[in-house]
Parts: C-alpha cells; structure tokens; sequence
C-alpha cells in the first residue's frame, strides 16, 4: 500500500476487544486523547463490537463526544447522547427454530443477545465461575452475563428479537465439525470473534451494514471510511471500509484482506493509525 496516498476520512470505526482496548480491557491515556482529538477535529469514531449493549466497558462512555455505539456485531447501532436504538439488523424470526433444534442436538454451549443483553445458560456460566472452564474470563463473564436454567427455551421465546447467538467451544477441536453445521443453515451469517467461538447473525448482519447506514445518514460514502479490527467479524468492515486497518495482533486472514497493518492493541495500534492517516 502506499502509505503517501491522501484519505478524506469522516468516519473511524473501531472493534473494542483486541483493538482499541488493551489487553486488560481498558482504554489507555494515549488512546483516548487520540480518540477525543479525531471527535474534535470533525471526524467522527463509531465503536463497533460484538459485545451487546449492556456489557460495553465503562471506559468508552470516557470518550467525550462519542455518540454511535454498533453492538452485536452489527445487529443494534445505539446513539448513546440521545440514549435511543437508531439501527436494528436481527436474525430472522423464521430461522430461529432450524438455529434452536441444531443447538439442542449438539447440546452446545450458547449465549443469546437480545434487547442489548446478553444471556449465558447456567452450566456454563457455573463452570466458568467455578474455575472449571478456563476458557473465558471470569471476571468478564461474571459483570456481563445473565445466567438462566434453560437458555435453549430462552432462545425461542425471544426468536422475533435475537440480535446474536454465541457458540462456545472448551477445545479448538470441537469447532470445525459444529461450524460445518451452522454453515448449512440459510439465510444467517456465521461469524467469531475469538478462536473458541462461532457466531450467528442476521443474513446481512455486520459491522459493515451497521457503518454504511451511518454513512448514508451522514451522506457519506465508504471512501470516508476507515475501519480497525483484529477478528473475522472484523472483515467486512475492513473490506468495505476505503481504508481497513488489521491490528498487529491481528488473525492472518485479516491481515491479508486489510490495507495496513498497524501496531497491536498493547501498543497504542488504534492511536497510531488514527494519527498517521486522520490527524
């Protein structure tokens, strides 16, 4: 890429885990200086998470002047200064049950995401909690998840709103079969956000559907784009984005499908982006 190349950048959208926030889940000083910077010159950052509403860390309601929020990976886009939904993309009510009977059948691991919350089943959270299952972070899950006996009948009870479904996996090796099978369903996007995961979507859910809606409303268009991210639910926007930017933590394939490769996300890699290509 040549680095030379002029962009007209109005809008900066941003992954929060492994990209704009560091490795212990915060916003460092530097990043939200930078940040509040790029708001104060005219440009405005989007964040764009696959975290539902009400698990959004603390830290970026710090950011002053911040105002869209795209939850659920692309599923919800929140304007948080008006405090109201302006933008919603679910998963099809009629998929729902081909989702449902799949999930019980492999008695998989999921958590569900609607009305900007997300739901654990019982078992699960009780083994992460507990210690057992060190594949999540106790913590995180702890503050941002709430767990329910029967998660699978929580699913179709609220099958005209569900935003996301997660798809948890103890061992990598479980994945690759059960992926083959969400893969056959038509009319979802499947997704992850970290390698113990699959994540279920709306046919024409993603970050990048979300960030074109407030482009349109801005009467924007792509090439005002620039978008950072570090995982496959990552990709569309950085594909569709004039400018994708993969982190240098970042997953290979995003990597390869983005325009440049920045600093990872322990290294300020969000700030030095936006201060080589924005500011």
């Amino acid at each position: 890429m040549n680095n030379d190349k002029n962009y007209d950048i109005k809008i900066v959208g941003l992954d929060l885990d492994g990209t704009t926030l560091s490795e212990d889940s915060r916003l460092t000083d530097h990043t939200l200086d930078v940040l509040e910077r790029t708001i104060e010159s005219g440009v405005e950052v989007v964040i764009a998470t696959g975290r539902a509403e009400n698990s959004l860390p603390a830290d970026i309601f710090k950011i002053r002047g911040l105002r869209h929020v795209i939850t659920a990976n692309g599923a919800r886009v929140i304007d948080i200064i008006d405090k109201k939904t302006v933008y919603e993309n679910f998963i099809d009510e009629a998929k729902i049950p081909e989702i449902h009977k799949l999930l019980i059948e492999k008695d998989a691991d999921i958590e569900v995401f609607f009305d900007g919350n997300a739901y654990i089943g019982r078992r699960e959270y009780d083994s992460i909690v507990s210690g057992e299952n060190k594949t999540r972070r106790r913590e995180y899950i702890m503050e941002s998840r709430t767990p329910v006996d029967d998660i699978y009948t929580l699913l179709y009870e609220n099958k005209d709103r569900i935003e996301n479904i997660n798809v948890n996996y103890r061992t990598i090796d479980k994945k690759p079969a059960m992926q083959e099978e969400l893969l056959k369903i038509k009319g979802v996007e499947i997704t992850s956000s970290v390698p113990l995961n699959n994540e279920i979507g709306g046919e024409t859910t993603s970050k990048a559907d979300a960030l074109r809606f407030l482009l349109e409303k801005a009467g924007l268009s792509r090439d005002n784009l620039m978008a950072c991210g570090d995982n496959p639910n990552d990709l569309e926007m950085i594909r569709f984005a004039r400018l994708g930017v993969a982190m240098g933590n970042a997953e290979e394939i995003v990597k390869e499908k983005a325009d440049f490769v920045t600093l990872p996300n322990y290294e300020n890699g969000v700030a030095y982006a936006i201060e080589k290509f924005v500011l």
